[in-house]
């Protein structure tokens, strides 16, 4: 990939502060949700907070495998993000909850209001495969 679409890839995700996660339980029945995220400037790693009892916890610990859509305002671009899945808990999650931005408005807000780090999952997600795409055109372009 070249490097101008790598930097439209990186911007794009950059401007967003949420994503569509797709995940399958073992015997792949998929599960898609909205989450707020965040993502390293390399697209490397995305990061998210869950309750530790949703459907999607449970799908992480029978598959790890994800994908990530991010989707610019209009549409017209999107950025996938594929990856295994590390689930984290307790006292090695909280540096990931203190930086981690509009979590009063996450979605798992609707399981749990507690900050104490025993009370939340954060899914780790490291990043194996890119993908930007056009749909108008439908033009994938891997990035790595």
């Amino acid at each position: 990939m070249d490097e101008s679409t790598r930097t439209a890839a990186i911007e794009l995700v950059s401007a967003c502060k949420s994503a569509v996660m797709t995940s399958a339980n073992n015997i792949g029945q998929p599960h898609a949700v909205w989450m707020n995220v965040l993502v390293d400037d390399s697209l490397e790693k995305v990061i998210a907070i869950s309750a530790p009892t949703t459907q999607k916890i449970e799908n992480l610990q029978e598959n790890p495998s994800v994908e990530w859509m991010f989707a610019s305002a209009d549409l017209k671009s999107i950025v996938y993000l594929t990856g295994n899945t590390k689930i984290m808990t307790g006292e090695v999650a909280q540096d990931y909850w203190d930086a981690m931005p509009s979590k009063d408005k996450a979605p798992y807000r609707n399981y749990s209001t507690s900050e104490n780090s025993d009370d939340f999952a954060i899914i780790c997600t490291d990043v194996d495969k890119v993908v930007y795409c056009q749909p108008p055109t439908y033009n994938k372009t891997p990035v790595n």
